[in-house]
């Protein structure tokens, strides 16, 4: 856990402790959000390709097909928890902890979309039977979104 807290700071971004009480309300939220996703569609999601969580976040398909209904639901909650947060944010005792939670946001998301383009990338490794050298990362990435 002292590995993972020293991850997120850096010496120019250090929050101080009053905002990661903030921090960790706004993370609550994110990861409510994500369990609400995962319980009322995970079947849905554990047959359908990685790349199609990608599109629901986004809320936009890589080809000229319609959401899902299960990438409907799923956009659709991600906009109402990102709303939540953008108001929480603009409320005055919030404004001062902003930059340390757009830092840590940012800095999440780096770690996920690292670690999805990795898995991603042994998947298709794997179900090829070739070599990981054989692949290119931007071959897997979702135009513009990954």
């Amino acid at each position: 856990m002292k590995r993972l807290r020293k991850l997120f700071r850096s010496r120019n971004t250090e929050v101080p402790s009053p905002d990661m009480r903030v921090i960790k309300e706004l993370m609550a939220q994110i990861e409510d959000a994500i369990q609400k996703i995962f319980h009322s569609s995970g079947i849905e999601l554990l047959s359908e390709p990685l790349t199609n969580v990608v599109e629901a976040v986004w809320g936009v398909t890589t080809d000229e097909s319609q959401l899902t209904y299960t990438q409907f639901q799923v956009v659709r909650t991600i906009r109402l928890m990102i709303s939540k947060i953008q108001d929480s944010l603009e409320t005055n005792e919030l404004i001062r902890a902003k930059n340390g939670v757009i830092d840590y946001l940012i800095k999440s998301l780096v770690i996920f979309q690292l670690t999805f383009m990795i898995e991603r990338y042994k998947s298709i490794a794997a179900d090829k039977s070739k070599s990981i050298d054989n692949y290119n990362l931007a071959d897997i990435k979702v135009a513009g979104h990954a």
